[in-house]
């Protein structure tokens, strides 16, 4: 029972995680002279959410919690694409590896 309903939280993540891609990106948003993210940040914030996905495939009984951070770094990701103001303290949590206590 646990492992199905792993899987199913793990499913419910990563569908969560493509819808939020998908509406970020939708027509007709217009560009109002917003600043482009730093190219370098936004691929250190991909990889550190891709390093979360693969750290919770590898093994560990936590799998939910590495989805979980990954979806909410992909959702920073698009909040600085959007050009939205971002604490520097979220981009350093970002980066962090996730914590299972």
């Amino acid at each position: 029972m646990k492992r199905l309903s792993m899987i199913s939280i793990g499913a419910g993540t990563m569908g969560l995680l493509f819808s939020v891609s998908v509406y970020a990106a939708s027509p007709g948003a217009s560009s109002n002279g917003k600043t482009d993210p730093d190219p370098a940040l936004v691929a250190q914030l991909e990889s550190a959410a891709n390093q979360d996905l693969a750290d919770g495939r590898n093994g560990n009984k936590n799998n939910a919690h590495f989805q979980w951070k990954a979806m909410e770094v992909h959702q920073l990701i698009d909040r600085l694409k959007a050009g939205e103001n971002v604490n520097p303290a979220e981009i350093d949590k970002a980066l962090e590896p996730v914590q299972v206590w």
